[in-house]
């Protein structure tokens, strides 16, 4: 069976267009959490632990070091601020592998923080268990770290 030239023409369309969304929608675990740390570095340098809070999951759960669970975006966004995420400090995410098996990724790296003056204020390593969400995006749902430098209190 022949296809006319147009009919051909508007099948092409359609179906680059369909894989057009489909690779936003479907985005790698890797791009996802980069995307995601950015929006957190930018709300730490801010001062916004809202923006931080955004990057988890409704139902998320934050392990820190002797510590209680920390549960639910509002709460893990004031441990962040607790930690650090006031406006001017700096925060550096060094992703080091991230292992992704459909909607689910692992994620492991290293953080600074750092004060205006570029001095370290605090420094540690992670384990992110990460969730796509329906819209593509990534969220953090689980994660525990580890202070290398524990953050100095006033």
């Amino acid at each position: 069976m022949r296809f006319p030239q147009q009919r051909l023409g508007f099948l092409v369309a359609i179906l680059l267009l369909a894989t057009g969304c489909a690779s936003r929608r479907d985005v790698s675990a890797r791009n996802g959490i980069d995307a995601a740390y950015k929006v957190m570095e930018t709300g730490f340098q801010q001062g916004k632990p809202e923006l931080i809070a955004a990057g988890y999951t409704a139902d998320a759960e934050w392990y820190p070091p002797d510590g209680p669970v920390i549960k639910g975006p509002p709460a893990i966004g004031r441990a962040w601020r607790d930690n650090g995420a006031v406006a001017g400090n700096r925060l550096r995410i060094d992703v080091a592998d991230v292992d992704q098996d459909g909607g689910r990724a692992d994620e492991i790296g290293r953080f600074t923080i750092s004060a205006h003056d570029g001095s370290v204020v605090a420094a540690g390593k992670y384990l992110v268990v990460w969730a796509r969400q329906p819209d593509g995006s990534w969220k953090a749902r689980r994660g525990m770290y580890n202070w290398d430098i524990p953050p100095r209190r006033p």
